[in-house]
């Protein structure tokens, strides 16, 4: 069929949308279905929505390529007349400001809504394939369009997962049919999961639309030639082919897994990249991954690595990074000494200061506190220098995309968000930096809070840009006593005053009272930033007795609980100050510069 070149004129006869899903059946899954049919209107309003959603998401002069890339494809794949372009790119103008509603409403009124979001992601991963690159940005434009249309994101991934594994299967190795038929196995096993609770999404106005099983089943069972195209799937096979697709997933050579840093680098003595252990198992390799980063060891065993991390399911690929183990392991036993004398400490002093609490109207550090700082000060020191290092290296890892050509997401508490702070800063200096990470999470990071420097990011990370901080975080409070941040504060004890829409403030007050806590309730506190994770009866770990996980959080929250109660809780506006004792002469200081700058 043929479209009229008159957008604005009557709506032609609905055109097909070389979108072919493949139906399965009982006896196989390569039997094509008709081709998905929307009305004019319908791609029409596809593209359009699309337009102003690249206009809210990627606004700025770096992104404006991409843009128009993006566009012009949607156009192309949908079939719309070229003249539509210059609509498109009227569009995705800064200044032009027009609601999606309308759209996102004739969208809704088609009865093929998951063959649209379906569409949209194989056109993406199609130029995945087509360029050996899957960008962040168009992850991120993808799921934003899908809350738009009130679908829920599980159902995205879905279909994400599905091509992963076709393209992943067929790129490691010609396919026995046991193997595709376990393949296929695995694919109903987990989708008949999902769309159990995936059943309704929520429309505008109160009412209520089925994303069903039923509706959604075309889609699902689709092979890799309706999903990219025949003739890419049948390129597969080829050398060129096989590249293409190591590119995208990293498989030359075995990606980040294993990844070691055989030469030193600056200061840095290890960096080592490894593989959580897949929750879900099977061959296929995703088109997205994450990376968590710790702040502090107890010891150097891989157990010290992996036990914050333990309820971590953001990716089928998840990763965590062993760096300076020799210095984290000091630094955390000069954290459980300073832990164990303000348990002492607070007991003592609990009595006295109950008594004399008129007395006190301002923040004093206890002398007795502040002549064990050396315990700490050094080590903390040294790994905060390693952690600026060990920042650049990882954002040298990223640039050369070794992890292959996917969205990552970068995961960090403590002197881990430190370390993903730098990487940031640095890649933002460097061409070619957009599109690789799609969100960021530093968690009670002990970096600068300042507004300009935070802005700087937005031109790496296409998603989220996460701070979660906690006000009540003593610890973090006491190394920074001498320290100042000019204009900006610590960013692991207050919000980013950054208005833009990646960046996103987290309060963990509540949950968490001093940095101590923060590896213990890590599970919590990545279900409060929005972090996907295990389910509640999963998240025990196996390898450490349920009585010693208790007793360890009660010895290390008592230390924060009681410590809180003689050195107050300041309000967001309020400096610290110390003291040479813990009830006379107090001496208010302001922050020294940070060392690293």
């Amino acid at each position: 069929m043929s479209s009229s070149g008159d957008t604005t004129g009557v709506e032609s006869e609905p055109m097909e949308v070389d979108c072919s899903i493949m139906q399965p059946t009982d006896e196989t899954e390569d039997k094509y279905t008709e081709p998905v049919v929307l009305s004019d209107a319908a791609k029409f309003s596809c593209a359009a929505l699309c337009a102003l959603s690249l206009n809210h998401l990627f606004n700025n002069e770096w992104d404006e390529t991409f843009n128009r890339q993006c566009i012009q494809r949607v156009v192309t794949y949908l079939q719309l007349p070229q003249q539509v372009l210059q609509t498109m790119y009227e569009l995705m103008k800064a200044d032009f400001c027009q609601g999606c509603d309308a759209y996102i409403a004739l969208i809704k009124a088609e009865a093929n809504l998951c063959s649209i979001l379906h569409s949209l992601v194989a056109l993406a991963v199609n130029q995945g394939f087509i360029l050996g690159e899957y960008d962040a940005r168009w992850r991120v434009l993808i799921q934003y369009m899908s809350r738009q249309m009130q679908v829920d994101i599980e159902l995205v991934e879905t279909f994400e997962n599905d091509i992963a594994e076709k393209l992943s299967l067929q790129h490691e190795h010609q396919l026995t049919l046991e193997e595709e038929q376990g393949a296929k196995s695995r694919r109903i096993r987990t989708l008949a999961k999902r769309y159990a609770w995936i059943s309704l999404a929520t429309i505008g106005g109160g009412a209520l639309v089925g994303v069903t099983g039923g509706l959604a089943a075309p889609f699902i069972g689709a092979g890799l030639g309706s999903l990219i195209g025949g003739s890419a799937a049948m390129a597969l096979g080829s050398t060129t082919g096989i590249a293409v697709v190591g590119s995208l997933f990293g498989a030359a050579g075995a990606g980040l897994t294993g990844f070691k840093m055989h030469k030193r680098v600056g200061d840095i003595e290890q960096f080592e990249i490894k593989e959580f252990k897949s929750p879900t198992g099977g061959y296929s390799k995703p088109l997205h991954i994450s990376i968590a980063i710790h702040g502090w060891l107890s010891d150097e065993t891989d157990e010290s690595f992996i036990k914050p991390w333990t309820g971590l399911e953001h990716s089928k690929e998840q990763y965590y990074l062993c760096y300076e183990s020799r210095y984290l392991v000091e630094l955390g036993k000069a954290m459980e000494y300073i832990y164990s004398f303000a348990v002492s400490m607070a007991t003592q002093e609990a009595l006295k200061y109950t008594i004399l609490s008129g007395i006190i109207s301002a923040i004093a550090w206890p002398s007795s506190l502040l002549a064990l700082s050396s315990v700490i000060d050094n080590p903390w020191g040294v790994c905060c220098r390693r952690a600026v290092q060990v920042g650049k290296q990882l954002a040298e890892i990223l640039l050369t995309k070794t992890h292959g050509n996917r969205p990552v997401t970068l995961i960090g508490y403590s002197l881990g968000a430190r370390v993903i702070f730098y990487c940031l800063r640095e890649m933002s200096t460097r061409n070619c930096c957009e599109g690789i990470i799609q969100d960021v999470v530093l968690i009670g990071a002990p970096c600068s809070g300042n507004r300009q420097e935070w802005s700087k990011f937005t031109k790496v990370v296409a998603g989220r840009i996460v701070n979660g901080y906690s006000r009540s975080d003593w610890l973090l409070k006491f190394l920074y006593r001498t320290l100042s941040m000019p204009s900006g504060g610590v960013a692991g004890l207050q919000k980013i005053p950054l208005e833009d829409r990646r960046m996103c403030n987290v309060d963990l007050t509540d949950i968490v009272l001093g940095h101590s806590e923060y590896p213990q309730k890590m599970t919590q506190i990545l279900d409060k930033v929005g972090i996907k994770t295990i389910k509640a009866h999963m998240r025990r770990s196996q390898t450490q007795p349920y009585v010693q996980v208790l007793t360890e959080n009660l010895r290390q929250t008592k230390s924060e609980e009681c410590l809180s109660t003689f050195v107050p809780t300041p309000s967001p506006s309020q400096h610290f100050t110390t003291s040479t004792s813990s009830l006379d002469s107090l001496h208010i200081t302001s922050f020294a510069s940070d060392p690293d700058k």
